[in-house]
């Protein structure tokens, strides 16, 4: 016998199984434990569930070591969220495939349902990143969450704008959350999950990158947002199946505009030429999204709010802003590694609080400044 999470985790991670005929066999069956019980004429019995499928089932419930999967979970700090967990973030629900299970690195807030996507390319121009950087920051000061893939590239940059800016952001990824991918933001994931928002994922811990797994992961950062945009890409670049999931769920596309002679504009000019509303500022994207308007005013005002009051900060990171207090023209990276005697992987993660918290800034010359 199984519990009903223990069931949907489980069914979860049967090969070829998907979100469509997981759910086919939810409402066939009304429940994972139910289906886990049937045998292989009943199972066969379901809509896309043919003898090879049927088997592998059977073989699933006695071959997949779900244990490992909750402790493995619970060991990385992960959630495991269920569709009809209260928990579940609401957007999901009314997509026609939703995962049964996702798992989440971080906290939900209720205002996430504020959110737009923001998604690009791999290989921006340096024109690219500005236009993130200077979307991302507005949608912060907005309290609107900034929702991506954690790709390298434009995602990346808006995950660490919306990070520096104060604002919230949810990062969906194409594999486990045991794998870190691509390695190098594997301590982008730990600061937003800790400090920022919410790393989430439908497939099981261990489960590694896989180009199949982008266009699924792509159909959630479209759900868990009320609008798409489109930064810079060419016209195979994934950031368009993001937008046609957009379409697709009845939501709206936005695309920033781009020179003519670069191979990245391809992408958002042809989604402009097909009704994508082009974008200069997040103005342009709450002027279509009415919706949020009456949030970004109250998001405002609470964001004023906290920055008038003073934040707890640990000793480290007074001892930090200290030392930056006393240099009023900025004091480098190199200078403070020497005066708090601490590597820079030790000093990374307070400075990047500090900033959240609207003390510190970045300026040129890997130096920091007291605000």
């Amino acid at each position: 016998m199984f519990n009903e999470l223990k069931a949907k985790v489980l069914l979860n991670m049967i090969p070829e199984i998907g979100s469509i005929r997981a759910n086919n066999l939810l409402t066939h069956f009304g429940s994972a434990a139910a289906v886990l019980e049937s045998n292989i004429n009943e199972l066969q019995s379901v809509e896309d569930i043919g003898p090879g499928l049927a088997k592998k089932i059977i073989e699933g419930r006695e071959k997949i070591d779900i244990e490992k999967e909750l402790d493995c979970a619970k060991k990385s700090g992960v959630e495991i969220i269920v569709s009809d967990s209260q928990k579940y973030p609401p957007q999901l629900k009314v997509i026609s495939d939703p995962p049964i299970v996702i798992y989440a690195w971080g906290k939900f807030v209720p205002d996430d349902i504020f959110s737009v996507a923001m998604v690009g390319t791999r290989k921006p121009t340096s024109y690219g990143l500005i236009v993130v950087e200077k979307l991302t920051k507005e949608f912060s000061e907005m309290n609107v969450t900034v929702v991506s893939g954690l790709a390298r590239g434009i995602d990346t940059k808006a995950h660490w704008t919306a990070i520096k800016s104060g604002g919230r952001t949810i990062a969906v990824l194409g594999n486990g959350l045991n794998r870190y991918y691509p390695p190098e933001n594997s301590r982008l994931e730990k600061v937003i999950a800790e400090n920022s928002g919410v790393v989430l994922s439908e497939f099981p811990m261990n489960v590694s990158p896989d180009r199949s797994n982008f266009p699924r992961r792509n159909r959630l950062i479209a759900a868990l947002s009320l609008g798409t945009i489109v930064v810079e890409g060419d016209e195979k670049s994934g950031a368009l199946i993001t937008a046609r999931c957009s379409v697709e769920q009845g939501k709206d596309v936005f695309a920033v505009p781009g020179s003519i002679f670069s191979k990245y504009s391809r992408g958002p000019h042809r989604l402009i030429k097909y009704g994508a509303k082009l974008v200069e500022s997040a103005e342009d994207i709450v002027e279509e999204i009415s919706v949020l308007a009456e949030q970004i005013k109250k998001g405002t005002k609470e964001r004023k709010k906290s920055r008038e009051e003073l934040p707890l900060l640990n000793s480290l990171e007074k001892d930090i802003l200290s030392d930056i207090e006393g240099q009023p023209e900025g004091m480098s990276i190199d200078k403070l590694q020497e005066l708090t005697k601490r590597r820079f992987s030790e000093l990374s993660e307070p400075l990047i609080s500090l900033e959240m918290k609207g003390l510190i800034k970045s300026i040129p010359g890997k130096a920091y400044v007291k605000i």
